[in-house]
């Protein structure tokens, strides 16, 4: 009786090892990446790479915030001399 229960025993730990090497097989392969590393904070006090949170004199989304304005005056600038322009050629065609 005690040697039939041995074989049981073994047989059904053999098959969780099956069953065992067969789940881990069946995963999908698990990609291992490295950690992101921070970059080195820049000690310059240019205006491009200022930063308020390091004590910098600009913030970066101020810079950017000035950029966006610059950029829109110049295009509005840009569309007022456009329109200055034609209506001073349509001043010269109506007085000829």
């Amino acid at each position: 009786m005690a040697n039939t229960l041995e074989i049981i025993i073994a047989e059904q730990q053999r098959m969780n090892k099956q069953i065992q090497a067969q789940q881990q097989a069946s995963q999908p392969v698990r990609i291992y990446c490295t950690p992101i590393r921070r970059r080195a904070v820049p000690t310059c006090y240019d205006l491009t790479g200022a930063s308020v949170w390091t004590g910098y004199v600009l913030s970066r989304i101020s810079r950017d915030r000035l950029v966006s304005a610059a950029a829109g005056a110049a295009v509005i600038l840009a569309i007022l001399w456009l329109g200055l322009v034609s209506t001073a050629k349509a001043v010269v065609i109506l007085r000829v």
